[in-house]
């Protein structure tokens, strides 16, 4: 049963119809249709600014110290990255100054090696594929690289 337009109230019913060819919206006048448009457009809008808040959320830094970090970041990545901060010029690899990532997923990319946070398009770019450094640097210089390259690249 539909209730009577009440300007102030927006109802929206479900009504079973005996015909197959009517629709609801048919039925809305006017201004109805306008507002449910209206409230369509509100929701996307909606959805679309917490989705973004969402991918752009800050993750706050696991620490580590980026003074010590430096060292460990020129001795054992620069030859392959650029990063301004480092005074390094390497191309095998992605400039990290374009390439902004949280320190978790640097720390997952310094010990697992770089295809780790990559995707197989991105990875396909690069005809090196960096390595992990797992075995190589103990955690404490994995932590303070990662922990300088986070500082160096989210000014």
């Amino acid at each position: 049963m539909i209730q009577p337009h009440n300007p102030y109230l927006f109802h929206v019913r479900f009504v079973t119809f005996p015909r197959h060819d009517l629709h609801m919206t048919t039925l809305l006048r006017a201004n109805d249709r306008r507002l449910l448009a209206l409230c369509a457009v509100l929701v996307v809008a909606a959805l679309g600014a917490a989705s973004a808040s969402a991918t752009t959320a800050t993750v706050p830094p696991l620490g580590g110290n980026a003074k010590a970090g430096k060292t460990v970041f020129v001795a054992n990545c620069g030859l392959c990255h650029a990063l301004k901060a480092a005074a390094t010029t390497g191309a095998i690899g992605p400039n990290l100054d374009k390439v902004i990532l949280t320190q978790p997923l640097l720390v997952k990319a310094i010990t697992l090696g770089g295809k780790a946070v990559m995707t197989k398009a991105a990875a396909a770019k690069y005809s090196v594929p960096m390595s992990a450094y797992k075995g190589t640097l103990s955690a404490k210089q994995i932590l303070n690289a990662s922990a300088f390259i986070f500082t160096a690249t989210h000014k």
